[in-house]
């Protein structure tokens, strides 16, 4: 059986947190380069700024939806769906990546949200 893209059993599952996650960290430090240039929070806030809280908050949208993805690529794994071997292979290693990808986003953010910015 031919899955589609979109399907959970694609292999294409296999890459997309990885995906999820290289697109998040180059937006997050291109955004933050940007942010850095045009508007600077003031240095004298330390980390309580308006830079700071929405990386926390981007980074916190990401992990979660990564940890979805996981949970919803390992669900699918268990019992009572009826997978061959490769659909099995494709859902389980997809959750395991999923998981590494939200927690390579977590340690990231979290540098980024409780560093004071542009110094």
């Amino acid at each position: 059986m031919k899955e589609r893209r979109t399907s959970r059993l694609h292999p294409i599952q296999i890459v997309l947190g990885l995906i999820i996650w290289s697109v998040w960290f180059a937006g997050i430090y291109g955004a933050h380069g940007v942010a850095c240039a045009i508007s600077p929070p003031d240095p004298a806030q330390g980390i309580f700024n308006w830079l700071n809280a929405s990386f926390g908050l981007a980074t916190l949208a990401v992990v979660a939806l990564l940890l979805w993805l996981g949970h919803r690529a390992w669900q699918l794994s268990r019992p009572p769906y009826e997978l061959d071997e490769r659909q099995l292979f494709v859902t389980r290693l997809a959750a395991g990546i999923h998981l590494i990808a939200a927690l390579s986003t977590l340690f990231i953010g979290l540098q980024l949200a409780f560093l004071p910015p542009c110094i």
